[in-house]
């Protein structure tokens, strides 16, 4: 039997059902291992052994009396420090916040408990989850289990970590502009941002309405699609199944986002995935996306304007604690005015309309999540082609599209570069489809050999 603290959470929920793995074994594990690596990882600014345990019990319990089970029945998890959890103390990464224990679960995490899952602490994050790097001076920047002098992505940063150094074997972030996705690409882990509004976002700490949204992290699109039928019950994700063949699956290629700014091993990886799936019997066209740009452009008005009403006062402060990352990046939506945003919010329904009418070619759109592999966690900045490249202005390129139309998007690794570092292939799918969109994932998954590597560096304490 693989050890508890790697195993997928489908196996492991097996186990617990059929008696041969006690709930209280399964957590305690997750704890051996979060006491003996996090100090070093930096995946959790807080864990609760006693709650996690007391849980475990109560799970326990409910096996032997034969009651009716959840999805997730015992299964340890993380949620990222950003939602409310009952008896936890969220800080959202910063100084600012001093909430006390949460009264109250957010309602996705209430449905993660529902089905049975258990919440062993609160993952490390980007302050405020305003920024993709992960970079966190107050909390400590989680780092890479595949290289531990890299970042794991912003926002869900020790979401990302947490997982993939098997800390937990699922863990809940928050997407705005990539933040689940970024970190599951360069975790080398899956990463789902559902359709928006999908999963509950009362609870979670706001950044910008119109883009928030809480997607399962996990090692396979088969636990992801578990999380999902947890936090959706009835979204169809209890009959998740790959996609054995992809024949009559359509596949739309934007190649002029494969030609910029790429760096090549990942851009190798990536049609080498596409390669993969044509061979699963997808057919393939490489449409263009002429609002892309103009996507991006009114996705950072909206957010950095957003965002600065939310915490310019905090920014502007003669005393403020903001890390200088973040104070910096929220005071550029100082001069966007509420005219600005509505413009911008005419160009995304503008743009929703043009994706709708491609998505009716489409059952997705395959690109790369990150433009660039895990970034130094000391400065930030990476490599392309040789020149040096800001980490905070590149790793969210590729991904805010899918955040500003709303519709599903999912990172699933596809490699590791020469730097032995993880690449990610980001599918969006079309809107409320995104059970097919896993199911199509997981026909990748399934051809592509990746299943079962681990980060070489993840039993290393110090």
């Amino acid at each position: 039997m693989t050890g508890l603290d790697w195993m997928p959470i489908a196996d492991l929920a097996e186990n617990i059902r059929a008696k041969r793995v006690s709930p209280v074994e399964a957590v305690q594990a997750c704890l051996d291992r979060i006491e003996r690596l996090n100090g070093g990882l930096r995946a959790f600014i807080s864990v609760y052994p006693e709650q996690a345990l007391a849980d475990a019990r109560a799970a326990e319990a409910a096996v032997m009396a034969g009651d009716d089970l959840g999805p997730l029945h015992g299964v340890p998890l993380a949620v990222k420090d950003l939602f409310a959890v009952r008896g936890m103390e969220r800080t959202c990464g910063s100084r600012l916040i001093d909430e006390g224990p949460g009264e109250a679960d957010a309602e996705s995490v209430a449905a993660l408990r529902a089905a049975g899952g258990i919440i062993v602490g609160l993952a490390n994050l980007h302050e405020f989850a305003f920024g993709p790097t992960g970079i966190n001076p107050h909390s400590g920047t989680a780092r890479n289990p595949w290289d531990r002098s890299k970042v794991c992505g912003g926002s869900s940063s020790g979401s990302g970590c947490a997982v993939a150094a098997g800390l937990v074997p699922g863990a809940m972030g928050t997407d705005t502009g990539g933040s689940v996705r970024i970190p599951a690409s360069l975790c080398g882990i899956v990463g789902l941002k559902p359709t928006h509004l999908r999963v509950s976002q009362q609870g979670i700490y706001p950044l910008v309405g119109e883009f928030d949204t809480g997607g399962p992290m996990t090692r396979s699109v088969r636990d992801n699609a578990l999380m999902m039928a947890a936090l959706d019950p009835s979204g169809g994700f209890g009959g998740h199944r790959a996609l054995p063949s992809l024949k009559g699956v359509r596949i739309g290629v934007p190649q002029a986002l494969f030609d910029s700014g790429i760096d090549p091993d990942i851009a190798r990886h990536c049609h080498a995935a596409i390669a993969v799936l044509e061979s699963l019997g997808a057919e393939t066209e490489t449409p263009d996306l002429p609002f892309a740009d103009d996507a991006v452009t009114a996705w950072t008005t909206i957010t950095l304007g957003r965002v600065y009403a939310l915490h310019g006062a905090r920014a502007e402060a003669a005393d403020c604690k903001l890390a200088p990352n973040v104070r910096e990046r929220v005071l550029t939506g100082r001069g966007i005015s509420a005219a600005d945003i509505e413009e911008a919010l005419a160009v995304r329904r503008a743009v929703q309309a043009q994706a709708t009418e491609l998505m009716q070619r489409f059952d997705a759109l395959v690109l790369p999540t990150t433009p660039i592999p895990a970034v130094d966690a000391a400065d930030g900045m990476g490599r392309l082609d040789g020149a040096l490249v800001d980490g905070a202005g590149a790793l969210g390129r590729l991904a805010r599209l899918a955040s500003f139309t709303g519709q599903p998007a999912v990172s699933v690794p596809c490699g590791l570069t020469s730097g032995g570092l993880p690449a990610g292939l980001q599918l969006i799918g079309d809107w409320n489809r995104d059970e097919r969109l896993l199911e199509i994932a997981a026909g990748y998954e399934a051809a592509s050999g990746w299943d079962g590597r681990r980060p070489p560096m993840a039993d290393r304490e110090a």
